[in-house]
């Protein structure tokens, strides 16, 4: 057999180009050796599920038996350490992005969760008090624009990542909307994407 080399395939048309990156990408090992994905999945799921089932009742414990007001002795060490926890992930977040690391849609992703956090605590602890006009000034102002500015760049990392794997696989629907692109991990074809979920 003959490989082709570069200018050969080059010379190729982009419909032969898409068959042998679509023959390509049936041919990668899947699963990984040494993975469980269906395992890890169905965990996943149970655990998710499971957990937002559980939340529902205690919520509705927790919205008619918490005091109106309470008293927290650790109140500087709780807002000092999510502080930390926030500045730690926006400077490793930025080092990642600086790196050009994949890694770093994750630490978008959280710092942008971080950041809604942040300003949901914010207001709504300073409800009925001198601070509440500084905390809807710094949510609206600057953490939840901030934190919508990291998300989406989050999903425009991702979406390219999608957009250069469907064109690696010889795909042309690097445009499908990203709710409906399946696991990298997984076959691109239809019928072997069943079989292996």
């Amino acid at each position: 057999m003959v490989t082709p080399t570069r200018n050969d395939v080059v010379g190729w048309t982009p419909a032969e180009r898409a068959q042998v990156a679509r023959w390509l990408d049936e041919l990668v090992p899947r699963p990984f050796p040494g993975s469980r994905p269906l395992g890890r999945r169905r965990l996943v799921i149970v655990v998710t599920g499971v957990g937002a089932a559980l939340l529902l009742p205690w919520i509705a414990y927790l919205s008619v038996s918490l005091p109106p007001t309470h008293s927290v002795r650790a109140w500087n060490i709780l807002w000092v350490g999510f502080d930390v926890a926030l500045a730690c992930c926006l400077a490793l977040t930025g080092w990642l992005v600086a790196q050009r690391r994949q890694l770093a849609m994750y630490g978008l992703v959280v710092a942008a969760t971080l950041l809604v956090c942040d300003a949901w605590f914010d207001v709504g602890l300073s409800l009925n008090t001198d601070e509440q006009s500084w905390a809807l000034a710094a949510a609206l102002l600057i953490e939840l624009p901030v934190a919508v500015f990291l998300a989406s760049s989050a999903v425009r990392i991702l979406r390219r990542s999608a957009a250069i794997t469907q064109q690696l696989r010889g795909r042309d629907n690097a445009s499908t909307p990203l709710r409906q692109q399946r696991f990298v991990t997984l076959p691109s074809g239809k019928t072997k994407a069943r079989t292996d979920e």
